[in-house]
């Protein structure tokens, strides 16, 4: 009897795989920013209807829910699907599928708010992002007038793996390097915002970390597959590439380097937070 193929629609990681481990690696941000964002529709949250697509294993979904009047989610991989309706255990108000954000099943005007969190860099591997094209065209489809729309992504400064926010990229930095040219920069989405006749273009700096709380104290967390497997920039490393990065880590946590390269990002991320959000309305 054949296996199965499991479903996965991102461009450049196996997030079959990668969802295995996930949620012991990552937590949902911004939720607060998100909510506060939503209410600018105009409409009550407990009566918004909000799709949030590329929703992996529902951690947002899982918090989403309980604000607003029904939440739809698209994700493009099995895993993260079957994980995410474990997790809704059959709510009322929550509608998942198994999709590609790039042509959504709905129909015209759906949603008060759609919501994409570290997605957008699955959809292009070309320099031009085509992809995020059809994607804003998608969203503007299915947004009502006046409907928001939030991309939660980082920007170029915060990937960088020397000056930038996150402590482990300094010993990936060939990696950091491929998965930053799969974001496009901060000014040139929204330029492509407005480009599709989006409105009200904002950008906010989102509360919360992105990680798991022992990613912060705990270097030696890094070499664990279960960490590896959990981040798709990894998926950029070879062998070799990743045996060279943990000896440099193993090198580094031997002489305590290691630490005032975390003292470093920590200071750089409460500057410039983990992450940002894009957001843009459509016209009423």
């Amino acid at each position: 009897m054949t296996e199965k193929r499991l479903r996965n629609i991102s461009s450049h990681c196996n997030y079959n795989e990668t969802f295995m481990s996930y949620d012991q690696l990552r937590q949902p941000n911004a939720l607060k920013e998100l909510l506060q964002l939503f209410r600018q529709t105009g409409i009550p949250l407990e009566k918004q209807i909000v799709l949030e697509g590329g929703f992996g294993t529902g951690a947002y979904i899982g918090h989403l829910r309980r604000h607003v009047q029904e939440i739809y989610g698209v994700e493009g991989s099995d895993e993260g699907f079957a994980q995410a309706l474990q997790k809704m255990k059959h709510a009322a108000n929550v509608h998942l599928q198994v999709g590609n954000i790039l042509s959504l099943t709905f129909s015209v005007h759906c949603f008060d708010a759609y919501t994409v969190n570290q997605v957008l860099h699955h959809l292009d591997t070309e320099p031009g992002f085509p992809n995020l094209n059809v994607f804003l065209k998608e969203s503007r489809r299915v947004l009502k007038p006046g409907g928001i729309l939030t991309i939660n992504t980082s920007s170029q400064e915060q990937l960088d793996p020397y000056s930038g926010v996150f402590w482990n990229y300094k010993y990936i930095a060939g990696a950091v390097r491929a998965i930053a040219a799969r974001h496009i920069p901060i000014h040139d989405l929204i330029s492509r915002l407005e480009k599709f006749q989006f409105v009200d273009i904002q950008t906010t700096i989102p509360s919360g970390k992105i990680f798991n709380e022992r990613f912060y104290h705990d270097p030696s967390f890094a070499l664990e597959p279960v960490f590896q497997t959990g981040d798709s920039v990894y998926c950029f490393l070879s062998q070799k590439d990743m045996k060279a990065a943990e000896d440099r880590l193993r090198s580094d946590l031997q002489n305590g380097s290691v630490f005032e390269e975390m003292a470093r990002a920590a200071g750089r991320a409460a500057e410039i937070g983990e992450g940002i959000i894009v957001s843009a309305r459509t016209p009423e």
